[in-house]
């Protein structure tokens, strides 16, 4: 028997083969093509109707520089909004916590029982929760430091577009190495 789907290794996606020089002899105008072709462009998916009011804010807030920076599509819908819900439980919460803290003399993070033993609040555990939600459903999106130094925002308009006419034919002499 030859063997049936699940023999040898998986082809590498297009992209890899460009990157290791195109060892396949495939030609890098169709490697860039299938590459292309897998792409999503950019849309902004519309907000889910169920979403708070402070996670919609926060929606309306996002979308938009997503879309400049085409890192979000109509697929991501579910993501966003997992990340918008627990953008907008944290300030619900640390907006109870700063209450709390008004009103009882800087205490609200720590919540004493009757024995007189003391744990933290459940507001703070409640934010705590909300905030490593939004971080992790954030990621995705670039909304941390160390996530936006391993995404690239898409390139809309190619590199020798930039100079002026006359200097096009020399920016293709120089870059054509």
């Amino acid at each position: 028997m030859a063997g049936n789907s699940n023999s040898g290794r998986r082809a590498d996606p297009a992209f890899v083969h460009q990157l290791k020089g195109d060892p396949s002899k495939r030609g890098m105008a169709n490697l860039a093509a299938e590459t292309e072709a897998l792409q999503l462009k950019a849309c902004a998916p519309d907000p889910p109707n169920w979403l708070s009011a402070g996670a919609l804010a926060e929606w309306q807030r996002v979308v938009p520089d997503l879309m400049t920076l085409g890192w979000v599509h109509r697929l991501d819908r579910m993501q966003l909004a997992a990340y918008c819900e627990a953008v907008a439980d944290w300030e619900k919460f640390r907006q109870r916590i700063a209450a709390e803290n008004q009103r009882m003399d800087d205490t609200g993070d720590v919540q004493t029982f009757a024995t007189g033993a003391k744990q933290i609040s459940i507001w703070r555990q409640l934010a705590n929760d909300a905030e490593k939600r939004a971080n992790a459903a954030g990621a995705g999106f670039g909304f941390t430091p160390l996530a936006r130094r391993t995404m690239k925002a898409p390139v809309t308009v190619p590199q020798a577009e930039l100079f002026p006419n006359e200097h096009n034919e020399a920016a293709n002499r120089y870059f054509s190495h």
